[in-house]
């Protein structure tokens, strides 16, 4: 069974600590004991941590040696504009377990009035969900979850392939559009309702291509979490040794 990963907060003199709630649940939730052996990450580098002793609010590891660190080779970066934030928090956890490398909230014309400025406030709250999501998933680093961005703006990220995630039937599926799978990708998607044709017009003008999950109409965080898991498939497929 693999080893539990954490993201370790201070690193010194050949130690590690653990601090807050991640501490506290690791001694109280996990049971952890001195002696045993975790996986720790610094975002960049990853390692086999002992526990060495606990304080109140913290776990400290000596550093055993340094891990080989697996990092996606497709980094998908997914725009996702605002809805309902129950929702949109269960779709930043599971874009996080699929490992997508950052998170931005966008602010379509169809989202829902006041989600931009009620988003900013959820942003702290949204990095720890993504930290979560992570460290479950046994991510070397987080995603990152970025400010909220108007549509505009969202048009300007870059990427060597820039997908717009649309229901309209002429759009291709989104396989197709994966010319190199190994490239960095740009996922713009939809709010509920779907896009305003302003919006169409001008992602095509930005020269970023229009793809499709099928007929189905999906809800917003499945839409987002389908194209995700399927960019993440033709990732896989097109690594794996032959």
């Amino acid at each position: 069974m693999a080893r539990r990963l954490f993201y370790a907060q201070e690193w010194k003199s050949g130690r590690a600590f653990l601090r807050g709630e991640t501490a506290e649940h690791l001694r109280r939730v996990l049971r952890a004991e001195r002696g045993q052996l975790y996986e720790l990450s610094d975002g960049e580098r990853l390692w086999l941590g002992r526990i060495e002793g606990f304080a109140k609010g913290a776990v400290e590891f000596a550093l055993i040696e340094e891990l080989p660190a697996e990092r996606a080779p497709m980094p998908v970066h997914l725009l996702a504009s605002l809805f309902k934030f129950d929702r949109f928090e269960w779709m930043i956890e599971k874009a996080a377990e699929l490992g997508v490398e950052r998170i931005m909230p966008v602010a379509s014309l169809r989202s829902e009035k006041g989600l931009d400025a009620a988003a900013e406030k959820r942003r702290s709250r949204w990095e720890k969900i993504a930290r979560e999501a992570g460290q479950q998933s046994r991510r070397v680093r987080p995603p990152e979850i970025g400010a909220v961005i108007p549509f505009k703006d969202a048009l300007h990220s870059e990427a060597e392939t820039r997908l717009f995630l649309d229901e309209a039937g002429s759009a291709p599926p989104i396989l197709s559009a994966l010319e190199n799978p190994a490239a960095s990708v740009a996922l713009l998607c939809g709010p509920e309702g779907g896009w305003d044709e302003r919006e169409r017009h001008a992602a095509k003008q930005a020269a970023w291509q229009p793809v499709s999950l099928g007929p189905m109409i999906l809800r917003a965080e499945t839409a987002a979490l389908a194209a995700v898991a399927i960019l993440s498939a033709a990732r896989t497929s097109a690594t794996r040794p032959q």
